[in-house]
């Protein structure tokens, strides 16, 4: 990298806009700036209001250039949640020699998703996927990890294809255009797991759990690979509009509950009085955090146990996790993994390892003070955008 590099990277959710300025003149990641803003202008991944969603998007920019003091330059990454998303598997294949063997080299892999990315853009360059190598096999029969340097006539690939779909596309297109111009595109829940998950937990097997605002997104990881994607349509928002529709309340304040107060599990939480806003914004009423706590429980233990089932289904589908399960359990992030106690109730469920995704490897980026904030569920997307670019 040049000896000063900075790094813009942009992350659109259906509840949330976060955005960092990271700094490589000094070989790691140096945090300058952070802000995290409130999504306006979409509804069910859609966008609905254009102009609102750019107001979002330029009150994003204006916190970052504040802290910046100076306006923003480097490169640009944007990443979103927004719409709905497939997981792909797709094979390409060459003829090296319809003679002898020979040896497999760089150009051939590199002319292998070559083509196949030729065919997935033909006729739409705005596509946006990230490509995973699972498996390459030599003349049908042998299957390696890495063929450069070894002998054969036909060389095949087999990989793993993760695409956005048109409202995807939309929210990425519209929110940057006018605002802040060319950029590359990710697709969030990839770059967090990116952020979150180690290699050894990635390789063997771990399961990644993106509690999401609008949808809760259930992704195997297998060697090194995403093969299996569940979404269920049963999120965070759900748990608002219950917390809205018990108490009596507007959304809004319902969220502000959720966020202040919110406890995943009822038992052991104090009768503590709460007091919040009714309907008419004005009339003040009472409950206490115990009561917003078995709220919260009912519907993530629902959402959690439609995870389990699909834990089930993968565990039967995959004979070497039979005995054993999924070694590296699973890793929980989004919106929802704020929660308080969220371990403790999806531990409670699926009777195997929990643990909340944060960064990784915090040592490749510095932000000081500031780090239990930064390093947090909330800011992974951002985090990962940079080191799958990096890749």
């Amino acid at each position: 990298m040049p000896k000063t590099y900075e790094i813009i990277s942009l992350d659109i959710g259906n509840d949330s806009i976060k955005g960092v300025v990271v700094d490589f003149s000094e070989g790691s990641g140096n945090v300058l700036a952070f802000a995290n803003t409130k999504t306006r202008g979409i509804e069910n991944g859609e966008i609905k209001d254009v102009v609102a969603l750019n107001e979002s998007m330029t009150q994003l920019i204006e916190d970052l250039e504040g802290q910046l003091q100076r306006e923003l330059k480097g490169e640009l990454l944007v990443s979103s949640s927004c719409g709905n998303f497939t997981l792909t598997e797709l094979t390409e294949e060459i003829m090296l020699s319809d003679k002898e063997p020979v040896y497999v080299n760089e150009e051939h892999v590199t002319q292998l998703t070559d083509n196949l990315l030729s065919h997935l853009f033909e006729g739409n360059e705005k596509n946006s996927l990230h490509l995973f190598v699972k498996k390459y096999v030599l003349d049908d029969r042998r299957i390696v990890v890495n063929p450069v340097g070894m002998k054969a006539r036909k060389l095949t690939a087999v990989y793993s294809v993760v695409m956005g779909d048109e409202n995807y596309k939309n929210v990425v297109e519209y929110a940057t255009k006018d605002i802040i111009g060319e950029a590359e595109y990710y697709i969030s829940f990839v770059s967090t797991a990116e952020a979150v998950l180690s290699n050894v937990e990635k390789d063997r097997g771990v399961i990644h759990v993106d509690l999401g605002y609008n949808a809760t997104l259930v992704t195997l990881y297998y060697a090194n690979t995403p093969v299996e994607l569940n979404r269920i349509d049963m999120a965070m928002k759900h748990v608002i509009k219950d917390i809205a529709v018990v108490l009596k309340t507007s959304v809004q304040e319902a969220e502000r509950l959720l966020k202040t107060y919110g406890v995943a599990v009822f038992m052991g939480v104090e009768p503590t009085p709460i007091e919040y806003k009714g309907l008419d914004g004005r009339t003040v009423m009472k409950t206490t955090k115990e009561f917003l706590a078995r709220i919260i429980y009912a519907r993530m233990r629902e959402i959690f146990m439609k995870i389990k089932k699909l834990y089930k289904d993968i565990v039967a589908k995959y004979p070497e996790f039979a005995d054993v399960g999924v070694p590296g359990g699973f890793v929980l992030t989004g919106g929802g993994a704020m929660l308080q106690r969220v371990e403790a109730l999806a531990t409670e469920v699926f009777k195997c390892p929990v643990r909340t995704g944060s960064l990784y490897d915090t040592e490749l980026f510095k932000c000081e003070g500031y780090e239990h904030d930064v390093f947090s569920p909330l800011y992974a997307p951002v985090f990962g955008n940079i080191l799958v670019y990096q890749k």
